[in-house]
């Protein structure tokens, strides 16, 4: 009986770890996608800047070196949104402390 018992705790346990990380993966997922955005927000001049696409929780825009551009998309497309929010037009970027800033309308 003490057998069944262990492993009955032991399937418990790992099928425990398993929920975890089959939820908390979409997090991770997303807090990677924030690191590399970013990491890819750098720029010398204005034209280092370009906008790699949006997403919600990414942001409506996120703009960054032209170099990391198709990368960062790639990326942003990966991810399964589940949120919706509305943007304000920002259809260019500057550079600004060696970081690219979007420029919105106003």
């Amino acid at each position: 009986m003490n057998k069944k018992i262990t492993l009955g705790i032991i399937i418990f346990t790992i099928l425990a770890i398993a929920v975890s990380i089959f939820l908390a993966f979409p997090k991770i997922k997303e807090l990677n996608i924030k690191f590399s955005i970013e990491k890819a927000n750098y720029c010398e001049v204005d034209s280092d800047c370009v906008d790699a696409g949006g997403k919600c929780p990414f942001g409506c825009y996120a703009y960054v070196n032209k170099n990391e551009a198709e990368k960062i998309s790639q990326l942003i497309q990966s991810y399964d949104s589940k949120c919706v929010y509305g943007c304000v037009s920002c259809l260019t970027a500057t550079c600004k402390n060696k970081k690219c800033e979007e420029v919105c309308e106003r």
